[in-house]
């Protein structure tokens, strides 16, 4: 344990630069991002005069600016300036943001008491993960850190920029009289010839059980700021809302108002979202805060789950009467307004999830064959009912399933290339869910890593079961125990944001930020295989064939898998120094 931890402090020694000295205090660059913890001290070499930094145009490019003082400093905060081109082109200071990072202090690693090995180094001690605003205090002998993010637009000019930006503070009594309390970063941006795509081949999926945000949170102003975050950060947000709202009359025929929920499609993909869950679940209670992700309880519960009142399944697996006409009714509307919209080719709609495992406390009855047969009686009806509309599963392909789902997400990555294979020769979709790969202990790589896997396995994405959980405590311990005897724990499990501790607002995690850097990544090679398409180069083909297996090397969930994989890369300049190599490789084959 002791090696992995030194392990993990050495990745964020190897990124940072000491790029300025000012009174009693040093400032680092940290590029690319690195977690560095509240008390790391890191090494007065190597001495840089500039951040330099590199990306596409359409991307957002953060570093991580570290001051430790040996004198108290208030009032820290980051005023950013404009990136100019020799051409005299800029890049304007308001696309230049910087939040405040704030910690975590993790008493016991993630994975005690869990027999499995993490596939990442862990550790204990005050882990930078929320992001906070551009405001702070540091003591003497700890570290201030800001994220400090450039966004590229996509008109701009290639080449090199440059710029500063600056770390100011309040000059106390007993400072020097002639001290200036501010000291200066110098920046430069490399901008690539390329262009991020507009539409990002990926379908990723987020989930938030948006009750947990504080009631003022929840107005739909506010959800749709949450929305639009998640997808700038290439995240389908489940549920999307506002929900269809329905109503039986009296006479029991369904009336189905969808107007407002096609609004937020619409906006969804005019900001660059690339799917949509047909709503399934939640209309009840009101605000209808309905979702697409799961559905079907298991066997035998779904013979007492009801659907607007009315019981979704016969105890002989087959549904009854009564949903099909009322469910059906509304699928249909739903079908419609797909069909017409033109949506019906980037919908998709749930069947059960993790059909292959337990669920209930009914062992004997909630077993595969049972599941199975409720899921292929439910995606026959989906099929008559709205024909086009494909199905989603949280499983991997299996006899049972094969043939009735469309979208399998995978859980044991295992079976990934057989997966790839099968979606390859009919037209299938396959993503995966990872649920231990983002603690908030792992290396800044880990969050990163998603790209890079989906990359390898031939996924189109993955799923985020759930980014709010543990979202009311999580100031006190963004952990999660197993409640089972051992008591397992891990950091940060399906919990991606903070609450804001005036306004309950979500703040982003520095994971969920390296999340939407492994997307990046992805998209880059992506851009690759495009170009290679229209020029061909046996080198540049083996780059693209080999570099994610640099980063990631097999492995997977420690929920679904017998042995998890240890050798994956563990810092982030590994995945930089590649991304690097397909940037050039896109350029030299990009006119």
């Amino acid at each position: 344990m002791r090696l992995l931890i030194l392990l993990l402090a050495f990745q964020s020694l190897a990124a940072a630069d000491l790029v300025t000295e000012g009174w009693h205090h040093r400032v680092w660059a940290v590029y690319p991002v690195e977690k560095v913890k509240a008390d790391e001290e890191l090494p007065v070499t190597p001495v840089a005069a500039a951040v330099t930094m590199s990306a596409a145009r359409g991307e957002r490019e953060p570093f991580v600016a570290v001051l430790r003082p040996s004198v108290p400093l208030r009032e820290v905060s980051v005023v950013a300036g404009m990136l100019k081109h020799a051409d005299g082109s800029v890049i304007p200071a308001s696309n230049v943001t910087a939040q405040r990072l704030g910690y975590v202090f993790i008493d016991e690693p993630s994975g005690t008491r869990i027999k499995q090995p993490m596939p990442y180094p862990v550790g204990v001690g005050q882990f930078p993960d929320p992001l906070l605003a551009n405001r702070g205090e540091v003591r003497p002998g700890h570290n201030l850190q800001f994220l400090i993010t450039v966004q590229v637009p996509r008109d701009a000019h290639p080449g090199r920029y440059e710029g500063t930006v600056k770390l100011v503070f309040r000059k106390e009594t007993w400072m020097k009289p002639d001290l200036a309390p501010e000291d200066t970063i110098r920046v430069v941006l490399n901008v690539r010839r390329f262009a991020l795509p507009e539409r990002s081949p990926l379908l990723n999926t987020s989930y938030a059980n948006l009750r947990e945000l504080p009631e003022a949170q929840r107005t739909p102003e506010r959800l749709a700021e949450m929305q639009r975050g998640f997808i700038e950060h290439r995240q389908t947000p489940e549920p999307l809302v506002p929900s269809p709202k329905l109503k039986i009359g009296k006479d029991g025929a369904l009336t189905v108002d969808s107007a407002a929920w096609e609004q937020a499609v619409e906006a969804l993909f005019q900001n660059g979202g690339t799917h949509v869950f047909v709503p399934v679940w939640g209309f009840y209670p009101e605000p209808a805060l309905a979702q697409g992700m799961y559905f079907l309880h298991h066997f035998p519960a779904v013979t007492n789950q009801k659907w607007l009142g009315a019981v979704i399944c016969k105890p002989d697996k087959t549904l009854t009467p009564e949903f099909t006409t009322l469910f059906g009714s509304y699928l249909k509307h739903m079908h419609g307004v797909l069909k017409h919209r033109g949506w019906l080719d980037r919908a998709f709609i749930a069947t059960m999830d993790e059909p292959y495992t337990y669920h209930t406390g009914d062992r004997a009855q909630d077993i595969p064959a049972n599941n199975y047969e409720v899921v292929r009686n439910y995606v026959h009806f989906v099929r008559e009912v709205a024909p086009g509309l494909r199905t989603f599963c949280t499983a991997d392909p299996v006899e049972g399933l094969i043939g009735h789902i469309d979208h399998w997400c995978l859980r044991n990555l295992d079976h990934a290339a057989a997966a790839r294979e099968r979606a390859e020769k009919h037209g299938e979709i396959v993503t995966f869910c990872d649920n231990y790969r983002s603690f908030i202990d792992y290396p800044a790589i880990s969050a990163r890593s998603f790209g890079w896997l989906a990359w390898q396995i031939g996924a189109r994405g993955w799923l985020t079961y759930e980014t709010l959980g543990s979202y009311r405590t999580a100031w006190e311990a963004p952990v999660l125990v197993y409640a089972q005897f051992n008591g397992a724990t891990v950091w940060g499990m399906g919990q991606m944001f903070y609450p804001d501790p005036l306004s309950g607002a979500p703040l982003a995690s520095l994971r969920w930020e390296l999340m939407r850097e492994g997307c990046d990544d992805y998209e880059y090679l992506w851009l690759l295989r495009e170009a290679l398409k229209a020029r061909p180069n046996a080198e540049a083909q083996q780059l693209l064939h080999t570099a994610a297996a640099q980063i990631v090397r097999g492995g997977g969930d420690a929920e679904t898998m017998a042995q998890t994989q240890t050798q994956n890369a563990t810092s982030n300049s590994t995945a930089h120094e590649w991304r690097g190599k397909i940037a050039d490789w896109i350029e030299k084959l990009t006119p």
